[in-house]
């Protein structure tokens, strides 16, 4: 079960990087997008939801349950919000390199929190993987000078999208990955839609190709890709499940040469090689004895 749930996050990972695409390609404003995100993945979670034949028993209490679940929501629209509103007052490269620092706050969370042990040897693993993907962003970096603020929100970015890693990790053992999804979305829609209209952002596309835009981005992003990566964390240790998601920025470039016509450098290139290099090493040392989830 484990490698299933292993190419799940893996495949979800990918969907999720198609998500600069998208945004990148609509004349919506950042939060407005992102607003857009949810609120089309929100019927599909709804219906699957519904449509399972079993769902696990929910455990520890009606009030914690509750708790949780309302975090989910709030961490994730607080990870989109940050990260949108980051890539507006910094560039994308910082913005992608604090987000991608998340293994590092799911780590240590999961050691403060649930006393989680990890491997000398998947420590490792997480290093090279980080370091990779510091590679995937290296000739574009602006560190300092006038980004303080951007910044700043790239990594509450990384820091909201661990709380949720961490939090969705809690609920599955009692809940199934759709209705932890469908609760997310229908808590962050309403949320996003607020921020938006507070910063001034119209949530309404302008044409045609703007709302099958949007529609795409709730489709792939979020009911695909979270969807998969919800699913994968009934199955993996959070740690695991967080530095397999840097297979995202890997994707996230590939996807940006082929669609969006952005040269690949041959840093970028060696980067790739060493993020999955990093997470194949984490991969190994996953199931080592001292790992304990």
């Amino acid at each position: 079960m484990q490698r299933i749930a292993l190419a799940a996050v893996f495949t979800g990972a990918i969907a999720t990087a198609a998500n600069p695409v998208f945004v990148r390609l609509t004349d919506l404003e950042p939060v407005a997008s992102a607003f857009h995100r949810m609120l089309w993945a929100l019927p599909l979670m709804l219906f699957w939801a519904a449509w399972e034949p079993r769902q696990p028993r929910a455990t520890g209490g009606a009030r914690r349950n509750r708790l949780l679940l309302a975090l989910c929501g709030l961490f994730f629209a607080a990870d989109l919000a940050a990260l949108h509103w980051s890539i507006e007052l910094t560039v994308a490269a910082n913005s992608i390199l604090f987000l991608n620092a998340q293994p590092i706050y799911v780590a240590l969370g999961a050691w403060l929190l649930f006393g989680s042990r990890i491997t000398s040897g998947f420590l490792a693993g997480t290093v090279v993987a980080l370091a990779g993907a510091a590679m995937l962003t290296w000739q574009s970096l602006a560190l300092g000078g006038g980004h303080l603020v951007g910044d700043a929100l790239g990594v509450s970015a990384g820091l909201c999208y661990a709380g949720f890693i961490l939090t969705a990790s809690r609920l599955r053992a009692c809940f199934s990955s759709a209705r932890v999804n469908a609760w997310t979305c229908a808590l962050g829609t309403p949320l996003l839609l607020l921020a938006a209209l507070g910063a001034g952002q119209d949530p309404l596309p302008r044409s045609v190709n703007d709302w099958l835009l949007m529609i795409g981005l709730g489709v792939v992003s979020q009911a695909a890709g979270q969807g998969l990566i919800v699913w994968g964390l009934a199955h993996l240790a959070p740690a695991f499940s967080a530095v397999t998601l840097l297979a995202a920025p890997v994707a996230a470039a590939l996807f940006a040469w082929w669609l969006l016509d952005e040269p690949l450098t041959s840093l970028q290139l060696l980067g790739m090689a060493v993020v999955l290099t990093g997470v194949a090493l984490c991969v190994r040392f996953h199931t080592a004895p001292g790992f304990k989830s």
